[in-house]
């Protein structure tokens, strides 16, 4: 009876196959903060920075939409365009979108974008964003940035919030085919170490933690050596 139930709950999800570095994203029909129909094939040409909040957030969206409005200052956007997709459809509609993104910095060199609900909870869980309704108000999701390149392929997937403006231009130059900085790759490591561990790491003593230090930087010492003499070497 159990086996049953949960095969015909299986059968009732959408397949999700997982979307990794090089894949193309499938088609989806966005709608920007001012109601305009977009897609992401419509931006071939440029590299996208493709990051997921929500409007109703009291987390960390805002510090993520902060750092984007941020980066699309910086950046060309001939060049590179910069998105945020709602993990909240349902509430964050097109005039939501244009209230929120107008609180921020340079408001009108970035794009808040939504979509139909399935669909775009479709693709995010391909990404591997995962939203999930917990209650009235809040939905919970993995904290990732996408990059994408001029042919709409995935060049890097970055995960948690604690990269920089600075250290997105620099995967996105290397989406548009300059080397890979080495140490960018380093920042955003340790970054995601700090950010995964960083509650368990502040439990342990000092011992502790600097065994836990060394181990670590044993563990990337390697190949760190290998591609900063690849890097020097181009």
């Amino acid at each position: 009876m159990l086996a049953a139930l949960v095969i015909a709950l299986l059968a009732a999800l959408p397949f999700a196959p997982q979307l990794h570095e090089g894949d193309t994203i499938p088609p989806i029909a966005l709608a920007d903060q001012d109601g305009r129909a977009f897609d992401l094939a419509g931006l071939h040409g440029r590299s996208v920075v493709l990051s997921f909040i929500y409007t109703r957030c009291t987390d960390s969206c805002a510090l993520v939409a902060a750092k984007l409005a941020r980066l699309a200052r910086l950046a060309d956007p001939r060049i590179v365009s910069v998105i945020a997709l709602t993990v909240d459809p349902d509430y964050d509609r097109p005039a939501q979108l244009r209230r929120y993104r107008a609180l921020f910095e340079t408001p009108s060199r970035w794009t808040l974008a939504t979509a139909q609900r399935e669909p775009l909870l479709l693709l995010e869980r391909r990404l591997g964003v995962e939203p999930e309704s917990k209650s009235a108000g809040r939905t919970d999701h993995a904290a990732l940035v996408v990059i994408l390149d001029g042919q709409g392929r995935i060049a890097h997937f970055v995960p948690g919030n604690a990269w920089t403006p600075a250290q997105m231009q620099s995967l996105v130059r290397a989406a548009g085919g300059a080397p890979n900085d080495p140490f960018v790759a380093l920042e955003l490591f340790w970054s995601d170490v700090a950010a995964r561990c960083g509650r368990d790491a502040a439990s342990l003593g000092g011992v502790q933690a600097l065994l836990l230090a060394c181990a670590l930087t044993a563990a990337i010492a390697i190949p760190l050596v290998r591609a900063l003499s690849r890097y020097r070497a181009s």
